[in-house]
């Protein structure tokens, strides 16, 4: 009965820490992104600051998704401080129960977060991302993080295109430049527009301007290029790890298999989302090494510095295999997968160390 309720107690705490600490970074980040928007598309005419709090609100559940690992390492440090501080674990350990007893909760609670981001929260963050960046591309001008290069032909000539940044799962680009060319490969005319989608063989360039040496600009609500490829095909030419679900990556990656791409960056990214969960519980035994003596040995400052370093080191380590893996020089699962199986490792064997002696 008291390990149940502890559990309980243990689990609530882990959960409401976690909260908090994301709703801090929320906050913090919304004020930023509102600002640094303002800044940037401040000077547009048809630009205000509710548009401007649209775009920043639009971004956050993906900053929230990239900085989930280290908002949970700082919440299992809150939670399991307070509870050494007030002495409830001294108290937890003189009726017999283990530190794996009450950590089990907190890794649970992990394991359920990661859980949520990976199936909810990561296809919510991806799809909202999109709609900021096709509400965005009316007003940016400036190159997007994310380009595009690509050629395609049809039975009218060839075209080349160029976007700024694209979203290869809907097939939306933003910030489109197109070179259409004749049948005979003679240059006919440039066109540009704000964004352009994808249907039933054709790109329609909305807001677009047509730009020819025969004729004057001219300004024109859409602009339909035909394309001699599918949706496949382009999701290949344009595709980003990214900008995919755990949903839709393994229908993609079977089909750039089966077109003989390379899917080493894919299957790393699909399985980096596959053990979300696992990697959470690592932040957990991270600050559950640096956080459960204090009320002992002191030293609060340096213990939580030590804590907070072990995280950015396995982010480091996270990093630099990915990279690995995404370049087919290791397996990309055994890339996904093993900074986090390191970390419970050398977590579980320096908590065995410092509690069983």
């Amino acid at each position: 009965m008291i390990a149940g309720t502890l559990s309980r107690y243990i689990a609530r705490r882990m959960a409401t820490s976690a909260l908090l600490v994301i709703a801090t970074i929320a906050v913090i980040a919304l004020l930023g992104n509102y600002i640094e928007t303002l800044q940037s598309y401040g000077d547009r005419e048809t630009f205000n600051g509710f548009i401007a709090l649209k775009l920043a609100v639009l971004r956050i559940p993906y900053m929230i998704d990239q900085i989930l690992p280290f908002a949970f390492l700082f919440a299992a440090i809150l939670a399991l401080v307070g509870l050494s501080r007030r002495q409830e674990l001294v108290v937890a350990r003189a009726t017999g129960i283990s530190v794996w007893r009450f950590l089990l909760p907190a890794f649970v609670v992990a394991f359920v977060f990661g859980l949520f981001a990976t199936f909810v929260l990561n296809p919510v963050a991806i799809e909202l991302r999109s709609e900021r960046d096709k509400a965005r591309a009316e007003f940016r001008t400036e190159r997007g993080d994310s380009s595009a290069w690509f050629r395609q032909g049809s039975v009218d000539g060839s075209s080349i295109l160029y976007a700024a940044q694209a979203n290869s799962e809907s097939l939306i680009l933003f910030g489109v430049t197109a070179f259409v060319f004749d049948p005979d490969e003679n240059f006919r005319e440039k066109v540009t527009a704000r964004w352009a989608d994808f249907g039933a063989g054709e790109w329609t360039l909305r807001d677009a301007t047509l730009i020819s040496a025969d004729a004057a600009r001219d300004s024109i609500e859409t602009y339909i290029l035909p394309t001699d490829l599918d949706g496949d095909e382009l999701r290949l030419a344009i595709a980003e790890p990214d900008t995919f679900t755990v949903w839709t990556l393994p229908a993609f990656i079977e089909a750039a298999s089966r077109a003989g791409q390379n899917i080493n960056r894919f299957r790393l990214t699909f399985h980096a989302l596959l053990a979300r969960p696992l990697f959470l519980m690592a932040m957990v035994m991270i600050a559950a090494t640096v956080s459960l003596r204090f009320s002992r040995y002191g030293g609060t400052l340096r213990l939580v510095l030590t804590g907070v370093v072990g995280g950015f080191l396995l982010y480091v380590l996270t990093e630099i295999i990915g990279d690995l893996g995404g370049n087919g020089i290791i397996n990309p699962i055994v890339a996904a997968w093993l900074p986090s199986i390191v970390a419970l490792t050398f977590g579980g064997t320096a908590l065995l160390y410092l509690e069983d002696g």
